[in-house]
């Protein structure tokens, strides 16, 4: 990724840069999908971001999106009533959807590569609050929180999914309890 720090006598570089801050987000985001569980053909598929409105504040490194946003991205999409995605020159750091069309909750949904018997897994999660940090493949759902990952369905109020290591974590939050439901082996 070229960084606009590695080239600071290259002045034109930095106005081209200056005059289309869209595409300096587009091209951090195409080759940052924020979703490195996905399909490896979803990195190269062109992202899709519609929203009611949008603003993009490249100085402070962050853009949102408000109003019936949907992100799509190869099989990803993210559907959410508010969308803030953090970024630096090292590319995307965050992505924070709010709340949503799905009775309230923000969701998010993801293919990734098959495994060993050919299966495809889909990923699906839903929140008041989705965030998640690119960097360390950490997904947070905060608020009746529900994922389904392999088909095995977990809820609670919070859920956070470390996703190289494949490990969930759910707590229920003020008296309630955490439900899981899992499939049985198909060996």
């Amino acid at each position: 990724m070229l960084l606009l720090n590695q080239h600071p006598n290259n002045v034109s570089h930095r106005r081209l840069w200056q005059r289309c801050p869209i595409y300096f987000l587009t091209y951090i985001t195409l080759f940052l999908s924020p979703l490195s569980w996905a399909l490896a053909s979803d990195r190269q598929q062109p992202l899709e971001i519609t929203a009611d409105s949008a603003e993009l504040n490249e100085g402070e490194g962050y853009s949102i999106y408000s109003g019936n946003v949907i992100i799509t991205q190869g099989t990803m999409i993210v559907e959410a009533s508010t969308v803030k995605v953090t970024f630096n020159d090292n590319g995307m750091q965050t992505l924070l959807a709010s709340e949503g069309k799905h009775n309230g909750l923000a969701y998010m949904r993801q293919q990734s590569e098959p495994t060993g018997n050919d299966q495809s897994n889909i990923m699906e999660a839903w929140g008041k609050r989705i965030d998640y940090q690119v960097k360390a493949e950490y997904l947070t759902l905060l608020g009746s929180a529900k994922l389904i990952q392999r088909g095995n369905q977990f809820s609670g109020h919070k859920i956070l999914f470390d996703v190289p290591k494949d490990n969930v974590k759910a707590t229920g939050g003020e008296g309630k309890r955490v439900n899981m439901i899992f499939l049985p082996n198909s060996n």
